[in-house]
């Protein structure tokens, strides 16, 4: 199948602004998470110190940020997709996510491999290899970290939109999308036998509400509310907290946790109403470029903090006060994933981006559908002339923030990028 470009905005609408309170969302949910596995460190048998009894009744929420990151998710990666062909939203993922991800892997592999690790065996060079690959759930191996879980789960959200692409995206084949999705997670809830394995790991019932919630408020945020949108958003929170408030009681029988159905119940009511807010603009008075380094820095925090902080955590127990050390723990962590964000990752993330966009380019070329006379010509100079960096509609930013309100079906077929976008496109990572 040949690609298409989705279609892009209006050139008479504005430029939107780029959303730095989800900066701080960002950031908010990476330190719930990395609280509440430095308050169990000592019961799970990670690390020596253990600040469940002080901190446990509000840390032990904070599997929730989790939660709202998939919310995240799907506002601002749905944002990059709209308006450039899947192939550019591919390399957009790839080179966003791996960067920081194979110096995450490496950092905790070398933590166990050279200080060693309570409760851990070795990391083994394949199963450092395949970590590196990002997919070792598909293959049963063992992840070196945890929390890498979630990349999985996002890559399937991916995959869903790469389809979408494929077929041509436009608003009322998003809908249609967004309301199909959300029908089969609630029949797969409905079922009395367990559905598919191949079904429920694209469906991911479990999660998928908010996927696509951050998908509606991606289209609040283009073009305001409607009641069709409104509607299909309420629909994700109820099935939100009912699978929360579920896997709360199951947790509980599982695993002892501890945790109250109707505190779950409210954190999701919170995660919903912020975004909510955040994407009709009610809390743009509070946005900030200061907030920027904090959502730079939240990915390596959520991949490195775990390994790496109990090995901390274990060496300087016996000579520092617990609370100075979990204080200093913390900081070290977020110190250490700025500069993996804006040493490594600025380095590496255009390197990755535009050679992958070369290789596109290439491939294009010798495609069995020829591209058009304008585009091959386009593409043969910039291969002969050994350019460096690729031309700007090959460009694949992260996460984007775009102009205007989506078209409907209708729209004529626009230029590849909205004018005067691409430069908040290259910003908004």
């Amino acid at each position: 199948m040949v690609e298409q470009p989705s279609p892009a905005y209006p050139d008479s609408l504005p430029t939107r602004r780029r959303l730095y309170e989800i900066d701080l969302l960002r950031f908010v949910a990476a330190l719930a998470v990395v609280l509440l596995h430095y308050s169990f460190a000592q019961a799970k048998n990670d690390a020596e110190l253990d600040f469940a009894s002080e901190l446990g009744a509000v840390t032990r929420y904070g599997y929730l940020g989790v939660d709202l990151f998939f919310m995240i998710s799907g506002l601002v990666v749905f944002m990059s997709l709209w308006g450039r062909r899947p192939s550019a939203f591919l390399i957009s993922r790839i080179s966003r996510l791996y960067p920081a991800y194979w110096v995450a892997v490496t950092l905790t592999t070398l933590t166990v491999v050279v200080l060693g690790a309570r409760g851990r065996n070795d990391v083994t060079l394949p199963q450092y290899l395949v970590n590196l690959t990002m997919f070792p759930a598909p293959i049963n191996v063992e992840y070196v970290e945890g929390v890498y879980w979630t990349l999985w789960s996002e890559w399937r959200f991916y995959a869903l939109l790469f389809v979408l692409a494929l077929i041509g995206l436009t608003v009322r084949r998003t809908r249609l999308f967004m309301w199909g999705w959300l029908a089969t997670t609630v029949l797969l809830e409905l079922l009395p036998v367990p559905a598919e394995p191949v079904v429920a790991l694209a469906v991911q019932p479990l999660y998928s509400h908010y996927f696509i919630a951050g998908m509606v408020l991606y289209l609040v945020h283009r073009s305001g509310w409607s009641r069709e949108l409104a509607v299909l958003l309420g629909l994700c929170f109820l099935n939100a907290s009912y699978q929360a408030a579920q896997l709360a009681e199951l947790r509980n029988r599982t695993e002892a946790a501890g945790l109250d159905p109707a505190v779950v119940v409210l954190v999701v009511t919170v995660i919903f109403l912020v975004m909510a807010l955040v994407a009709s603009g009610a809390l743009a008075r509070w946005s900030s470029p200061a907030l920027l380094p904090l959502g730079e820095m939240t990915y390596p925090l959520y991949l490195i903090h775990g390994t790496l902080g109990y090995a901390l955590f274990n060496l300087l127990t016996p000579g520092v006060n617990r609370w100075i050390l979990l204080l200093g723990v913390i900081v070290a962590m977020c110190a250490l994933s700025w500069l993996i964000s804006q040493v490594i990752e600025a380095r590496l993330r255009p390197r990755l981006r535009n050679g992958l966009s070369r290789t596109w380019a290439a491939v294009r070329t010798n495609l069995t559908v020829s591209p058009s006379v304008e585009e091959r010509n386009e593409t043969a100079v910039f291969l002969s002339q050994g350019k460096r960096d690729v031309p700007a509609h090959w460009q694949a930013p992260a996460v984007a923030s775009v102009a205007a309100s989506p078209p409907d079906d209708r729209s004529p077929k626009a230029p590849r990028h909205p004018p005067g976008t691409e430069a908040l496109h290259q910003r908004n990572n």
